[in-house]
């Protein structure tokens, strides 16, 4: 390789200036950043936070869904390695673990052991016990009531079913949190007895609609701190 000569000017008081030959070290790029399912405030705390550059919000964007209930943040995406943040609002494992809805199938006695366990969560602690004393004597009484009768016809058995029932106070409110980090609400329940096989189900016609109310309510305020912070940020609903 032909040498060249170059001349350097030293100002500034300088006295001495060091000559290294060799290869430069690589270009350092900084690891991206990704964090998956976590709440649903994540994308407005990472961007409040120090490091974020305004120059780069307009090469970023959030996705949001209100019927999956997240959002998404793309920080930088022009970057080789650009920075993911997802925030999901998940049920709470309280309410979960109910199965409200979710057609969960229990025998009266596996009801009650159910209840007696989880009356905690009861508006009424009355409520609760009696619901639990009914149901473990629920069958029993059934078999008292068909054993009476003269007529062993499957109609009316059935009502023999219906007639145990209504001495069960099929309705409940239970105080449970809809969401991790919510506060507690109270939830109507109302329990389903089939008079066939007298299974037991968890119902609540407004559980649906309470979920559904409460998660628009609080991804429109997530979405209305980010685009305080940041008004020129893109958003895009899936």
């Amino acid at each position: 390789m032909e040498k060249k000569k170059i001349e350097i000017t030293v100002e500034n008081s300088v006295k001495a200036l060091d000559i290294r030959e060799g290869k430069l070290p690589d270009l350092h790029i900084p690891g991206k950043i990704e964090i998956y399912d976590h709440v649903i405030s994540s994308a407005y705390e990472f961007l409040r936070k120090e490091g974020i550059e305004p120059c780069f919000i307009k090469d970023s964007y959030i996705r949001y869904s209100i019927e999956e209930r997240y959002i998404n943040l793309f920080y930088n995406t022009r970057n080789i390695n650009p920075d993911t943040v997802t925030g999901v609002l998940k049920l709470h494992p309280d309410l979960k673990k109910f199965e409200i809805n979710q057609g969960k199938s229990y025998t009266t006695h596996s009801l009650a052991d159910f209840i007696r366990m989880n009356r905690h969560y009861f508006e009424s602690k009355d409520v609760a016990l009696k619901l639990v004393s009914e149901l473990q004597n629920f069958k029993a009484k059934v078999d008292k009531e068909i054993e009476s009768s003269d007529d062993k016809r499957a109609n009316v058995k059935m009502f023999m079913v219906q007639k145990v029932v209504s001495n069960i106070p099929t309705e409940f409110v239970l105080l449970l949190p809809l969401f991790i980090g919510s506060e507690k609400t109270p939830i109507k329940v109302e329990i389903d007895i089939n008079a066939q096989d007298i299974s037991c189900t968890l119902i609540s016609p407004a559980l649906k609609e309470l979920i559904d109310t409460e998660s628009k309510a609080i991804i429109d305020q997530q979405l209305k701190q980010i685009e305080e912070l940041y008004p020129q940020l893109k958003m895009f609903q899936a």
